[in-house]
């Protein structure tokens, strides 16, 4: 199993790369063996590959060979990784959220005991009630 990866993410994981070179005669790339290989197509995209810069504005991807168990292992980590720290992220926002509601009750109760006392004052120095 070859694994495709281009700036540390991986593209694909496939049983044979689709490596690529230029046809001389129309200037398409076309399939091509390892050996002749200017680059790799995943999905259509075009990748230099070997530290080259042959295909113009491809960015460079590395083929690794290796077990395909490793590589489904990896994601289980990176998964299980990503949920945690979502779950985390959950969390925080529903206690920050918490928070923002119980200073909301707080204010509302502070303004209608303001209110009040307004209204006491006001009631005293007209003499009656309002």
């Amino acid at each position: 199993m070859y694994a495709i990866l281009s700036g540390g993410v991986l593209l694909a994981l496939c049983d044979k790369p689709r490596y690529v070179k230029v046809n001389e005669a129309s200037g398409a790339y076309v399939e091509a063996d390892e050996a002749e290989a200017l680059g790799v197509s995943v999905n259509g995209d075009l990748y230099n590959i070997n530290g080259g810069d042959t295909i113009p504005d491809a960015p460079q991807a590395v083929i690794t060979q290796g077990d395909v168990s490793e590589y489904v292992f990896r994601n289980r980590v990176r998964i299980a990784e990503n949920e945690e720290n979502t779950n985390t992220a959950v969390v925080e926002i529903e206690e920050a959220l918490c928070e923002l509601d119980a200073a909301s009750a707080e204010n509302v109760t502070a303004v209608e005991d303001a209110l009040c006392e307004l209204d006491e004052m006001i009631s005293s120095i007209s003499g009656g009630e309002n």
